[in-house]
């Protein structure tokens, strides 16, 4: 097209005013083109949106059955008695609880453990099996748990 532009000029049939006229209506034909063919911007759907929500749905369901699993039957029965026991909660409160003189016993050698129950309103006495058990699923309810050294 530019060789044909310059033969017209060259012979006279065309100024530098069309010839530059040409050009620029050539090239928005040719913008126009490209921007017609190029694919068109993915609207942003919500369907990724959905399908993220809908897996972290699942997950926290996965993690509260296997947290209702491992409570089933976990707290231990008759630990109540005249000991007051403080400790601290994640929160920065201290409670107390009152405990029976070997369930403290217990809980000081490390057999036993303080987890939050499984609505988290209050706290209740495990063994540490099942302690072990609720902090592998979530570190936040286990709330005394002695290290045993070997």
């Amino acid at each position: 097209m530019a060789n044909l532009l310059d033969a017209l000029k060259n012979a006279g049939l065309a100024d530098a005013k069309k010839i530059k006229k040409a050009e620029q209506a050539k090239k928005q034909q040719v913008h126009k083109e490209l921007k017609s063919s190029a694919p068109k911007a993915v609207q942003p759907t919500s369907e990724p949106v959905v399908a993220k929500e809908q897996a972290i749905q699942n997950v926290e369901l996965q993690v509260r059955e296997r947290l209702a699993a491992v409570y089933r039957g976990a707290a231990v029965p008759d630990t109540g008695g005249r000991k007051k026991f403080y400790f601290q909660t994640p929160d920065q409160f201290i409670e107390c609880m009152m405990l029976s003189d070997v369930a403290s016993a217990l809980l000081d050698r490390g057999k036993y453990a303080i987890v939050a129950n499984e609505a988290a309103d209050d706290y209740i006495v495990v063994r540490r099996s099942a302690a072990l058990a609720i902090e592998a699923i979530d570190k936040k309810r286990v709330i005394v748990l002695r290290r045993q050294e070997c």
